[in-house]
């Protein structure tokens, strides 16, 4: 079976589950968010704010105990999601725009603000 054969269902499927960057929004809080899988052994799904930070934001991200990510485009376009880990953030600046874990905004109670 090749591509033009499969079910439009089963495609659908099969990209879902690629490491291919993805736009959605955040079913809780509906902000835009980049979605894949990152990794292709133990894949972890990503779920990132689409805007890069610069390295201060990247030190706050990591102390709230969030993932940063490299968001790579190869030669063809094709947008992927790798994990920067401490080896690339002590390598220096970094070669592809880095993006963070994406935390919904917060919401404010009813009850603090009387």
């Amino acid at each position: 079976m090749n591509a033009a054969d499969q079910p439009k269902w089963l495609a659908e499927r099969i990209d879902e589950r690629s490491d291919h960057v993805r736009q959605a929004t955040c079913p809780r809080c509906h902000c835009p968010v980049l979605r894949a899988r990152a990794g292709r052994v133990a894949a972890l799904d990503v779920i990132a704010d689409p805007e890069p930070i610069d390295p201060t934001a990247e030190i706050l991200a990591l102390l709230e105990g969030r993932l940063t990510w490299h968001l790579t485009t190869s030669a063809l376009g094709v947008q992927r999601i790798t994990w920067r880990t401490h080896f690339h953030i002590r390598a220096g600046p970094a070669r592809h725009p880095v993006i963070a874990d994406h935390q919904c905004p917060p919401v404010p109670v009813q009850g603090v603000l009387l």
